[in-house]
Order: C-alpha cells, then sequence, then structure tokens
C-alpha cells in the first residue's frame, strides 16, 4: 500500500503547495488540508479514519497536534538559506525587517548568530500562541516594515497591512519534507512488519516467553505465558517474581543459574528456564520459558505410543557428527559414500568412539531412510534372548512366549537397516545362524518350519580386531568376510583433539546453557585443560567428565569463579585418570600379541596405515622413519 500523507498549512502556503505536489512521487497519496493551529484538532480524527502514515506541517501546529494524535508528524526544515533568501527579497520593500517564529528551542538564537554575521538591523518577533503573535505584530506595524515567517505570521502581517514573505523556500522545502515523510512510512512500516511477525511467532508457541530488563521488570510476554500464568492483565513494568505464585516464600529468579526450575504455581507445575540477553558482553536482560509439566509428560507419552507403532527411527544424521578435524572430515565423506551403496558395512572402533552414531546416520542418508532403524548391542543379551528378539518366535515355541508368537527384529526391520553392534561378542553358533540370514535373506522363527523373506541391509560394529579372534577360531572367518565388505574405521577421540572445542561447548549448551554463558569468558582454559587428557573411553568419557562437572558447578551463592570453574574441572578429570594408560599412541589388539614384537610391530604398521588410508607418505612422517625403511618392514611383514 502506498504510502499515505496528509499536508496541514494556511491559505497562501497550501495554494502554493498544491500546486507543487501535482509534480511530487506518484506513488505516494498526498491530501492537502488548510487549516491554523486550533482548525486542525478538526482534522485529526478523519486523518485516523483514512489511517493517514505521517503529517507534515509547521511547527506551532506540530506542537499542538503531537499531543492528542499517535500519527507521526514532522515539520517543513527551515534552514539558513531561507533565512538569507527572504531577508534579501524583504530588503527590496522596505529596511525594517521582523521575523517572526514559534518559541521552541533555541531556534530564534541560531538564527540571531546568522543575522549578526550579516550586520543587519532585524527584529525577532518569537511566540507561544496566536494572541501573542498578533501582539507583537501590532506592536511592529508602526514601523511600516516587512515580516517573514510562516504562514500563521504572513495572515497577521496582511491583516496590520505590512509587507510579508513566507520564510521558505517553497518547492524544496516541500518536496525536501515529501521525501523525509516516505522514508519515514517506509521505515516504520518495516518495523511495524517485523513487530508483528515477532509477535506471530511469539504467540504461535505452547510454551510461555517472557522477556525482562536489568531489573527484572516484565518487557514482554506470549499469550501462552499470561494462560499460563493466569494473567487477566499484562503487567509490564511488574518485578517477574510478582507473577509467580512462590514468590511469596522467594525470590526464584535471583539465583545466577536457573536450568529446568520446577515452580508450583496455583493448581499445577511448571518447568522454568532462564537465558540471559547480552548486548557486546553486555547483560541486558533475560529471556524466561515456561512449560506445563502436566503438558511435558502427555506429549512425552504421546511420542512414545507414536514412535513403538510406527517402528524404530534413527534419530542422528551426518549434520549431528560433531567434528572439524581432517580425520573426522574424510571419515564421514567415507561414511556418506558407504551409506549411498546397498552393501554390507562393517564400523571398527574403540568404545565410545560413536559407532551408533555413524550407523544412524548411514541409515538416513541411505534409500532406506523412510523404513525402520533396529539396533541391537549383541554382547547386552543372553544368546537365547538374543535368538528370539532377532528371529521371533511362534506361539507356544518355548515357556513364556507371548501368546500369539512375536515378531523378531529382522522382521521389523523389513526394506530397513538393522544395527549390530559387538558383534565381536557373538558365540561361534550364533555366528553361523546370522552367515544364513546375511546369505539366504531369510529368517525362520524359533518354533515354525515357515522361511521368512526379508530385505534389510546390515551395519555391524565391533571394538575389538576380528582379524586376530578369526586366527584365533573365535570368529567365523566366513562371516568375517560376509560382514567386511565395506570397512569403516572411527578414530578415537585422541586422534582428533581438534574436535573436543566443538564437543565440549555443544554439550554444556545442551545441558546448562546458563552456565555456558558464565564460563565463556575462561572457555580456552577449559579446553587446554580437557585437551591434555587422552580419553580411552572416548566421547563418552568426555561427556561423563562434562556431566559431572555441570552437575557439580552449582554453588550455594551462585557465582562460578575462573579458579573455582578450573580446579573443579581438573578433579572431574582426575577421577577417570586411573584407566588412562593412553600417554602414547596405544593400539588395542597389542593385547593380543604379547609373545611377539614382531607381530606387535606388525598390528601397530597395520593399525596406522589403515588410519591414513594408506597413505604411506604421512605413516612414515608420523611413525618417524625413512620410506624405504617403511617399505622394506611392509614387505618384511606382508602388508598390501
Amino acid at each position: 500500500m502506498n504510502p499515505k500523507i496528509a499536508i496541514l498549512g494556511y491559505r497562501d502556503f497550501i495554494d502554493l503547495t498544491k500546486g507543487i505536489i501535482k509534480n511530487a512521487n506518484n506513488h505516494v497519496s498526498i491530501d492537502v488540508y488548510q487549516c491554523l493551529l486550533n482548525e486542525c484538532l478538526e482534522i485529526i480524527p478523519k486523518l485516523e479514519k483514512q489511517k493517514t502514515d505521517i503529517i507534515i506541517t509547521g511547527r506551532a501546529n506540530q506542537q499542538m497536534l503531537k499531543s492528542i494524535t499517535n500519527i507521526p508528524i514532522i515539520t517543513f526544515r527551515i534552514t539558513a538559506f531561507d533565512i538569507l533568501s527572504s531577508i534579501k527579497k524583504a530588503l527590496k520593500h522596505s529596511p525594517h525587517i521582523a521575523i517572526a517564529m514559534a518559541r521552541f528551542e533555541d531556534l530564534e538564537y541560531d538564527y540571531s548568530l546568522l543575522v549578526d554575521m550579516l550586520d543587519i538591523n532585524i527584529e525577532f518577533l518569537s511566540y507561544s500562541t496566536q494572541d501573542e503573535l498578533e501582539e507583537k505584530i501590532k506592536f511592529f506595524a508602526p514601523c511600516g516594515g516587512t515580516v517573514i515567517g510562516t504562514s500563521i505570521a504572513i495572515n497577521y502581517a496582511k491583516k496590520h497591512k505590512l509587507n510579508s514573505l513566507l520564510i521558505y523556500s517553497l518547492e524544496n522545502t516541500i518536496l525536501e519534507a515529501i521525501e523525509r515523510a516516505i522514508e519515514i512510512v517506509e521505515i516504520n512500516r518495516k518495523e511495524e512488519r517485523k513487530a508483528k511477525e515477532m509477535e506471530a511467532i511469539l504467540n504461535s508457541v505452547s510454551d510461555g516467553i517472557l522477556a525482562a530488563n536489568e531489573k527484572d521488570e516484565l518487557t514482554l510476554i506470549n499469550h501462552s505465558a499470561t494462560k499460563l500464568l493466569d494473567l487477566e492483565e499484562i503487567p509490564y513494568k511488574q518485578d517477574i517474581n510478582d507473577l509467580f505464585s512462590e514468590s511469596k516464600h522467594q525470590r526464584i529468579f535471583d539465583k545466577k543459574l536457573l536450568n529446568d526450575e520446577l515452580v508450583d504455581h496455583k493448581n499445577t507445575t511448571l518447568n522454568i528456564n532462564r537465558v540471559p540477553i547480552m548486548v557486546k558482553e553486555m547483560k541486558t536482560g533475560n529471556v524466561i520459558t515456561v512449560q506445563d509439566i502436566t503438558r511435558i509428560q502427555k506429549l512425552e507419552q504421546k511420542y512414545r505410543s507414536e514412535t513403538k507403532a510406527k517402528g524404530l527411527k534413527a534419530k542422528t544424521f551426518f549434520h549431528h557428527i560433531i567434528h572439524q578435524s581432517p580425520i573426522m572430515r574424510k571419515t564421514v565423506s567415507k561414511a556418506k559414500k558407504y551409506a549411498e551403496t546397498d552393501s554390507t558395512v562393517l564400523l571398527t572402533g574403540e568404545t565410545g568412539t560413536g559407532k551408533e552414531l555413524f550407523a544412524q546416520s548411514m541409515h538416513n542418508h541411505s534409500i532406506r531412510k523412510n523404513n525402520p532403524f533396529v539396533a541391537i548391542n549383541c554382547g547386552a543379551l543372553p544368546e537365547s534372548l538374543l535368538e528370539s528378539e532377532l528371529f521371533g518366535y511362534e506361539d507356544g515355541a518355548f515357556t513364556g512366549a507371548v501368546k500369539g508368537g512375536k515378531k523378531g527384529l529382522f522382521e521389523i526391520a523389513h526394506n530397513g537397516t538393522v544395527f549390530l553392534d559387538e558383534i565381536n561378542s557373538l558365540s561361534l553358533s550364533f555366528q553361523t545362524r546370522l552367515l544364513r540370514v546375511l546369505q539366504e535373506k531369510e529368517i525362520v522363527r524359533i518354533g515354525s518350519n515357515q522361511v521368512v523373506p526379508i530385505n534389510i541391509r546390515i551395519i555391524a560394529a565391533t571394538n575389538e580386531g576380528l582379524i586376530q579372534m578369526v586366527k584365533e577360531n573365535k570368529f567365523r572367518k566366513d562371516l568375517f568376510y560376509r560382514l567386511n565388505v565395506l570397512k569403516l574405521s572411527i578414530p578415537p577421540l585422541r586422534y582428533r583433539k581438534e574436535d573436543i572445542f566443538l564437543l565440549t561447548r555443544d554439550f554444556i549448551m545442551e545441558h546448562n546453557k546458563a552456565l555456558y554463558y558464565t564460563i565463556e569468558p575462561f572457555f580456552p582454559e577449559i579446553y587446554k585443560s580437557l585437551t591434555n587428557h587422552s580419553y580411552p573411553g572416548n566421547i563418552r568419557e568426555l561427556y561423563n567428565i562434562l556431566e559431572r562437572f555441570i552437575v557439580l558447578s552449582e554453588t550455594e551463592t551462585g557465582e562460578i569463579t575462573h579458579q573455582y570453574c578450573l580446579q573443579l574441572l581438573n578433579e572431574c578429570i582426575e577421577n577417570d585418570n586411573l584407566l588412562d594408560n593412553y600417554k602414547t599412541v596405544s593400539i588395542p589388539i597389542l593385547e593380543s600379541y604379547k609373545d611377539s614384537l614382531m607381530e606387535a610391530e606388525k598390528a601397530i604398521l597395520t593399525s596406522f596405515l589403515d588410519l591414513y588410508e594408506g597413505n604411506k607418505i604421512k605413516l612414515a612422517e608420523k611413525l618417524g622413519m625413512g620410506r624405504t625403511t617403511l617399505y622394506r618392514k611392509l614387505k618384511e611383514f606382508n602388508i598390501s
């Protein structure tokens, strides 16, 4: 919609204005009204009804109108050029000149300085009311001079038979005012649109949202918050502590850290969180979110029931894998390529490196992403229970069987992905049954003789070296080759310490935002302390350390100092050092070669070669040996 502008003025000025605005912006609606002071009051209701965007008028009218309407009002600007031009014209008629100006801040003083520079005897007639202006012009009249001023002054000058001149350089003054008005309208509309968008967003969420300034005075509240707090009116500028029933006993917002605080309010329990508003590292207020704990519980129950009905889903995508290190970028890139195929994948890596994270991400990146993802830990269940879980059973197959039988996870995962974690823990007899599933793509339930065809993709994971288990006859060779189609080695955290910063920041932000903002100034030192640890438990161990740190960080005063933070973190790390045997690079598979230094050296070379994806130049640099020596050893150990 085009801007709607109203110009208010008096007689001669308005007559000239009508002619000028014909050449103004065709995309602007401009209405011109002839009025002066009190006469303009009658026009305001009409302008408000027409939804006028802005009013342009003289200073006297502006001072009177701004208190009775919310329509923005700007004035025509009187410049030094206007004064000089008017004085030059007036001197042609009379040496006696009077400049009539409304009495507003320092205008007379500013213009008097300009006139002093010209060395001309000019009288200033300043006024606050029409009567005062007429009286001063009447007193000046015997001189027979010229009055310079706005429309109202010109009107009284003519009444007392005096020459008069408008103070404006009319065309430039009006066009400049219209341009300013259009800019202001466009800015106001953008701000109004943003405000409406923000209001719509805030009122569309079910959580209550409040904002408070640095004095904890309410400055913003959405509809959900008014309902949750049972407010009849919006109490802006009121202390937010007074909005909660518990405030009769204590001020809940006096706590520096406020994360998932449960507060009894009238007939319900509220979950409250607070995040500080930071502007240039200065706290300017807080945003408070309020949730009805009963509704959260209902949503959780609904989610669980719907998830169970639809089947198992993978929650993780590749963008959830937090990393910035080159080795992890290569690993993720390779995993994406594997995901786009339908081949079996074998994930290798130490405990806690995130093998299931990769398995879920690969499923969600594959053509099977809209079908079930079933994960099972082969080492967590006894073999008899694992068999019934994977293959299912018929009615009456064994004592305690569910009436009507039960589908196995292989059947449930039809057209989807099965993730077999810790596959190295399977017995040889169970490995035989699994091999048949991989070869024949069919299963037979316990207690049944009916073959059920299945279409599944297998992703297996191990934290032990399967090759050595094959040599020791602990793992079937044929099953190993069936699994080892696409192999992905996930590097331990000690090989990707560049990622510790991102992992730490995201974990603390997710679990306690208020704590993160408190410790952010000394976060680099926290990062340094964390990178000095070698993490035999990998990311799982890092998260355990951070969780202990978050739990223990709450102090009685709510204040967390620099020294306290670092001391607490070091204590949390020290709790894990009893298991930390990785001060230098170690390969878990070495434990199988304690009696053979030759085999140990071969295991190290094999592991590092896999780690560097066959790049022998990088491997030689890492091991500190010449390339010739490396090639000789690889040939000696028959490592390709």
